[in-house]
C-alpha cells in the first residue's frame, strides 16, 4: 500500500524526519521583514478583532518562527535554492504590481518557463511553507510535498495565485502607506457535498503582493488521513463543523 502522510513527531523535521540538529524556520523570511520594516519598531498580532498587536523584537525574534522544527541541512543546503529564488521571484512580482501589471505575469518571464529549474525553486519555497503549517497544527507530513521542497523529486505539487492583499490594501485606505507582512495560517478546505477536506491552503503577504498556495488531495489520500491520522482528521472536522455553523448563523 502506498502512504501519502507520515505521522506527526514534534521532535524531527518537519522536512526529512530526521531527529538531528533541529532548528527554527521563519513564518515570513528574515530578509523579507528586513527589507519590509527596515530598523522601524513591529508589532505582530492577527489584527481580526481578537486580540490587541504586540510588539516584536525584531526579524530574528522566535515570535515569527514556527513551532515545528526542521532540520540543519533542511533549513540550508536543502532548501538554501529555492529560499534565494524565491527573493527574485517576490522582487519581480513587485515591479509588475507597482507597474499596475497582473502579477501572474511573472511567469511570461523566460526565467520561468514551466519546469526550469527557478520555475520548481519558487514552488519549492511555498511547498516548505505548507509542510511548517501541516506540522505547526500537528498534521501528519506529507511525504510527497516534503520531498519535492528538499529537492528529491520534480513533480510539483502546489498551486499559486498572486494578487493585491485585501488587508494590505485596507489599511492603505485609512491610514496611507504602510509596512506590512503577514501569513494565512493552515487551512483545510472540505467537499460541501461529503465534507471530506481535499486542500491544505495558506498564504504569504509582503507588502502590497498576496501568494495563495495549495494542494489538492482525492479520495486515497482522504481515506489515509481518515484511518490512520483520526486526531488531525477529528480537528479538520470539528473546524469544518464549526465553519459551517458560523455560516448558518450569519
Amino acid at each position: 500500500m502506498r502512504f501519502f502522510f507520515e505521522a506527526h513527531q514534534a521532535d524531527r523535521c518537519c522536512l526529512c524526519g530526521s531527529p538531528e540538529s533541529l532548528t527554527g524556520e521563519h513564518k515570513v523570511k528574515a530578509t523579507a521583514l528586513r527589507k519590509i520594516f527596515g530598523k522601524d519598531a513591529m508589532v505582530i498580532g492577527s489584527f481580526d478583532g481578537t486580540g490587541g498587536p504586540r510588539s516584536a523584537q525584531g526579524p530574528k525574534s522566535r515570535a515569527f518562527h514556527f513551532a515545528a522544527r526542521v532540520c540543519a541541512a533542511c533549513n540550508g543546503s536543502h532548501t538554501q535554492g529555492a529560499d534565494h529564488e524565491f527573493d527574485r521571484f517576490h522582487a519581480s512580482v513587485s515591479e509588475m504590481l507597482l507597474q499596475g501589471k497582473a502579477p501572474e505575469l511573472v511567469f511570461n518571464l523566460p526565467e520561468y518557463e514551466i519546469g526550469s529549474a527557478p520555475y520548481l525553486n519558487v514552488f519549492r519555497y511555498f511547498a516548505k511553507l505548507l509542510c511548517c503549517q501541516v506540522a505547526e497544527s500537528r498534521g501528519p507530513r506529507p511525504l510527497e510535498l516534503s520531498e519535492f521542497a528538499i529537492g528529491k523529486r520534480d513533480h510539483n505539487l502546489v498551486f499559486l495565485n498572486i494578487d493585491a492583499d485585501p488587508t494590505y490594501e485596507n489599511f492603505l485606505d485609512s491610514f496611507g502607506e504602510h509596512q506590512f507582512a503577514g501569513h494565512g495560517g493552515l487551512t483545510v478546505c472540505a467537499d460541501s457535498q461529503c465534507s471530506l477536506p481535499t486542500r491544505f491552503r495558506s498564504s504569504l503577504s509582503l507588502g502590497a503582493v498576496r501568494y495563495n498556495f495549495w494542494i489538492q488531495y482525492d479520495a486515497a489520500v482522504q481515506t489515509e488521513l481518515q484511518h490512520f491520522h483520526p486526531e488531525f482528521w477529528g480537528k479538520c472536522e470539528a473546524a469544518y463543523r464549526k465553519a459551517i455553523k458560523a455560516s448558518l448563523s450569519d
